[in-house]
């Protein structure tokens, strides 16, 4: 699969997701993870990555999407820039 991800990732785009009050930091974790990662990662191989259960990583890839810090493409999450 192609790198989607290929602009290094700029202090502004963190300090906007990292910085946002009403998101968990475990969310902002996923979302770190799912920017700096070469690949669109499924729920699985995020939980795996980050030590966390399936369920609670499904809860909080829908908050980013509700949110708009993260889309589903065919069966993958990507990281979507703060706007």
């Amino acid at each position: 699969m192609a790198r989607l991800n290929t602009d290094p990732v700029s202090t502004a785009e963190l300090h906007a997701v990292l910085a946002t009050p009403d998101l968990l930091a475990t969310s902002k974790a996923i979302w770190v993870h799912l920017r700096v990662t070469s690949d669109p990662q499924s729920q699985k191989a995020i939980a795996d990555a980050l030590h966390m259960d399936p369920a609670t990583v499904a809860r909080l890839v829908r908050a980013l999407e509700a949110k708009r810090l993260a889309r589903k493409v065919h069966g993958v999450w990507l990281a979507e820039l703060p706007r």
